[in-house]
């Protein structure tokens, strides 16, 4: 019995334990990169055509980005180095399962098929020149969804992401 509720006990907390979500870097830091350390965060207004999802996360993502960037040893300027250009995006895809059940009548099998969507949030943040070239960028998913959206998954998708670029070099 002590054992069973141990078990149960392990598998609770590794069901509740929140893990970082995984990031992908998709452009590595250049060498462009080092030496550079002040840094201006551009609005998702001015790096996305069209209407940006999850619109009432942008105040939340940019004091993340602020204090991540900080914590990194880069800093805030007006007259930055680095420009960071940041945006959420949803990423829909369709589902189908198809169950093949027993029959319910003695008419036959039938195959039942549902369709699903599955909507998942990106977080994508590119460090650019002032020129427009791109000294690192990378993305991670988020969690969040229109179905759900919380303060803490695009917390822990953030700093998954942040972490993976490079500290600002004295």
């Amino acid at each position: 019995m002590r054992l069973f509720i141990v078990l149960l006990l392990c598998l609770a907390l590794a069901t509740c334990s929140s893990q970082l979500p995984r990031a992908q870097v998709l452009t590595p830091a250049s060498a462009e990169l080092t030496g550079r350390h002040s840094f201006s965060l551009i609005a998702a207004e001015q790096a996305v055509d069209g209407d940006v999802p999850f619109s009432e996360r942008y105040t939340q993502l940019e004091q993340l980005l602020r204090e991540g960037l900080s914590a990194r040893g880069y800093r805030a300027n007006p007259q930055a180095e680095i420009q960071v250009y940041y945006w959420l995006a949803v990423q829909d895809s369709p589902l189908d399962f198809k169950v093949e059940a027993a029959p319910p009548t003695p008419l036959g099998p039938y195959q039942a098929i549902h369709r699903l969507r599955d909507e998942t949030g990106t977080l994508r943040v590119r460090l650019t020149t002032p020129a427009q070239h791109i000294l690192w960028e990378g993305l991670v998913n988020t969690g969040l969804s229109p179905a759900k959206d919380s303060a803490e998954l695009l917390e822990r998708a953030t700093q998954a992401l942040l972490q993976q670029i490079p500290l600002a070099s004295q």
